[in-house]
C-alpha cells in the first residue's frame, strides 16, 4: 500500500472512532436519529443522490454533535414541493421498491424521530 494510502487509511479509521465516541456520549434518541440519517445517507449515495446524501450528512453531523439546529433543518427538508418527501431512488430508468421502500421506512422514521426531539427541546424551552 503506498504512503498515501495508508495515511487515508489511517485518517478513515480515526473519523469512525470520532464518530463511534460522539455518539457513545450522545443520548440515546439522539444517537438513534443519528444512526438513521446515516443508513439514509448511504442509501442515497448507493442510488446516486449525492445532493439528498449531502444534505442529510450536514443534518447528521450536527445532530451528532447535540447541535439543535441539525434538527431544525432536518425537519425543513420535509416540506413544500421537491422536498424530502418526493425523493425516490433510482437505478437506472426504474425505481428499485425494495431499496425505495427501506428509504421511505428509514424517511418516516427520521420524521418521528426528529419530531419527538424537537418537542422534547420545546418544553425544555418552555414553548
Amino acid at each position: 500500500m503506498s504512503k498515501f494510502g495508508m495515511a487515508e487509511s489511517e485518517q478513515l479509521r480515526k473519523l469512525r472512532l470520532l464518530r463511534y465516541v460522539e455518539e457513545m456520549i450522545l443520548h440515546p434518541e439522539v444517537a438513534r436519529l443519528s444512526q438513521t440519517l446515516e443508513a439514509m445517507v448511504a442509501l442515497l449515495k448507493q442510488h446516486g443522490n449525492e445532493g439528498w446524501a449531502e444534505q442529510i450528512e450536514r443534518c447528521r453531523s450536527n445532530i451528532a454533535r447535540s447541535d439543535f439546529h441539525g434538527i431544525e433543518r432536518l425537519l425543513r427538508l420535509y416540506g413544500g414541493m421537491g422536498s424530502l418527501n418526493d425523493v425516490v431512488l433510482q437505478a437506472g430508468r426504474s425505481a428499485p421498491v425494495e431499496a425505495n421502500g427501506r428509504f421511505d421506512a428509514l424517511r418516516s422514521s427520521a420524521w418521528e424521530q426528529a419530531q419527538a426531539l424537537a418537542r422534547g427541546q420545546s418544553s425544555v424551552n418552555g414553548n
